[in-house]
């Protein structure tokens, strides 16, 4: 059975170096899945481009946000591990799939919206435990900060929250980043 460890933080703190750095122990042949898929930010492309070229050049990138249990479960016994950058993101991208006025969607509409999103990081929670290799998992800590002024942010960071809870309910480790620092918490 798989490993799974989470390592949460705020934005900066240091999240992708420590997870790199825990991927390097477990082996050279890594699957690192990217949920931010770019569109046409240059400058979210840049920070990408950047970052690749921090990683070890033998592992293979993965940009994808839907269906990434079925990447886990597809490529999970071909890698030494997997890192999954980020859950967070993962929630965003999945948000942003709904077609909705946020400021006006009715909480019926929003309750459904993060059943189906809490299916999939259950999915993706059930894929990293099954296979063979360890999945290490980033995720912002969104509940520190002060409170969103438009709805959307308010309901992402909200769903946010309670996917991390639920993910490091399950995780076999987690981690806390504090200015570069792992704080182990489980």
């Amino acid at each position: 059975m798989g490993k799974l460890i989470l390592v949460v933080g705020g934005k900066r703190s240091g999240k992708s170096d420590f997870a790199q750095g825990l991927a390097e122990t477990v082996g050279d042949s890594i699957l690192y899945i990217a949920t931010l898929v770019p569109e046409d930010d240059e400058e979210v492309k840049n920070r990408i481009a950047c970052r690749k070229m921090l990683r070890p050049s033998g592992w293979d990138t993965l940009e994808a946000y839907d269906g990434i249990a079925r990447h886990i479960e597809e490529f999970g016994a071909a890698y030494d591990g997997i890192v999954l950058d980020r859950l967070s993101v993962m929630v965003t991208q999945l948000l942003g799939d709904y077609n909705e006025c946020w400021e006006s969607v009715p909480i019926s509409s929003v309750v459904e919206i993060e059943k189906s999103i809490q299916k999939s990081v259950r999915e993706v929670v059930k894929a990293a435990k099954s296979v063979p290799s360890p999945v290490i998992m980033l995720t912002n800590e969104l509940g520190m900060g002060s409170r969103p002024t438009d709805r959307f942010n308010r309901i992402r960071r909200d769903i946010t929250c309670r996917v991390n809870t639920k993910v490091a309910a399950q995780a076999d480790e987690a981690y806390l980043m504090v200015a570069g620092l792992p704080v182990k918490i489980k």
